[in-house]
């Protein structure tokens, strides 16, 4: 085993002095040539450690689950996160998952209304949805089902008065299936933060409403009031 390790080392030892000899692709070469395995092999080495990592690296908690019907994909976007942030959530550990997949309502393309029906049905039914927002359109829809909260019992005095006094149009009313008008929804224009942070179709208006079997709800309450807050520059 001695002897082994002597030869090894002095043939790294000449390999060394061979190296310094040669210069620029003749250098590469070299190196290709006596060591492309064990170069290979530190760099599969190398992925595998990565790929480890990253499959053991800890995933954050999904504090609010937002489908945005119609939205504009934001992938760098931090909006939601800031906003959850500002509720006082560790967003090191949770985040805002927003899905701005789903479209309906586009021109020549009914394959893909009909797909986003299921999908929505299957959501709004199991309540695998928090905050739900799109064109009145179909936010109407749903709200015809009753498939949405009353904002005035969900959200703090403070923030429902600053509504009420800054911005009362942007509460959005519909009669529930008692014949009751409710606020249903919260009214997204284009001096919204979420418009800003580009989640809004340029023209276009979005309504944002709390689902009645949300999984989440306490924490989409806190989203949308500081999402409300931020609009009314109180943040």
């Amino acid at each position: 085993m001695g002897r082994r390790i002597e030869r090894t080392k002095e043939q790294f030892r000449q390999d060394f002095e061979n190296l310094k000899t040669l210069r620029g692709k003749k250098r590469v070469q070299f190196i290709w040539d006596y060591y492309k395995i064990p170069l290979l092999a530190a760099a599969f080495v190398l992925v595998f450690l990565i790929l480890a990592l990253v499959i053991r690296a800890p995933k954050k908690d999904t504090a609010v689950y937002v489908v945005w019907l119609n939205g504009i994909a934001q992938q760098e976007s931090s909006y939601f996160d800031d906003l959850l942030q500002k509720a006082g959530f560790d967003t090191e550990k949770q985040h805002v998952d927003v899905n701005t997949t789903l479209s309906m309502g586009v021109e020549g393309n009914e394959a893909a209304d009909a797909q986003t029906l299921q999908v929505l049905s299957a959501l709004f039914g199991i309540g695998d949805l928090d905050l739900f927002l799109s064109d009145p359109e179909y936010f109407d829809r749903y709200a015809a089902r009753d498939a949405f909260q009353d904002l005035s019992e969900l959200l703090r005095p403070e923030v429902l008065d600053a509504l009420r006094e800054h911005a009362a149009e942007q509460l959005y009313y519909v009669t529930n299936g008692d014949g009751q008008e409710i606020i249903a929804g919260y009214r997204i224009t284009k001096d919204s933060g979420a418009a800003k942070a580009g989640y809004l179709a340029e023209g276009a208006e979005a309504v944002a409403g709390i689902l009645e079997n949300a999984l989440n709800q306490e924490n989409a309450v806190r989203l949308l009031e500081e999402m409300i807050l931020e609009d009314l520059g109180e943040r």
